[in-house]
């Protein structure tokens, strides 16, 4: 069963999750936005190599290294962390487990906006 809120819950969710993310990750995000979309296209989930309703976030752009090397564009775009509200919901049947899965789910893409390997990506899921 799936546990539903009002669209200003989940942003208000993932503020805080956003919020929580360790200070050494706060401090050196800029010029990423996240926003929340009902559900994935065809084309994002393909991307992500997911059936589009497994996929729970996506990042949109070039991690955070490749900007340093490349002093990056002036006036660049931001980078996008799309968060997928209804398939977050469909995996959740508590409060309790949404505001756990997006926490995850904003690490997560946060991790690959910093170019982090899977494998530090599950240590910090796990350490939250």
């Amino acid at each position: 069963m799936a546990y539903r809120v009002k669209e200003a819950d989940f942003k208000a969710i993932a503020a805080k999750a956003l919020d929580g993310l360790p200070g050494k990750f706060r401090r050196r995000m800029e010029n990423v936005v996240v926003v929340v979309e009902d559900y994935p296209s065809a084309d994002d989930a393909a991307s992500a190599g997911v059936p589009a309703q497994e996929l729970l976030g996506l990042f949109h752009g070039a991690a955070r290294l490749e900007h340093e090397w490349s002093g990056g564009p002036p006036g660049r775009l931001p980078e996008r962390i799309v968060l997928y509200k209804r398939n977050i919901e469909a995996d959740c049947s508590t409060k309790k487990e949404l505001v756990e899965e997006i926490r995850l789910t904003v690490l997560h893409e946060v991790g690959h906006y910093f170019g982090l390997s899977v494998e530090d990506l599950e240590k910090y899921e796990t350490d939250g």
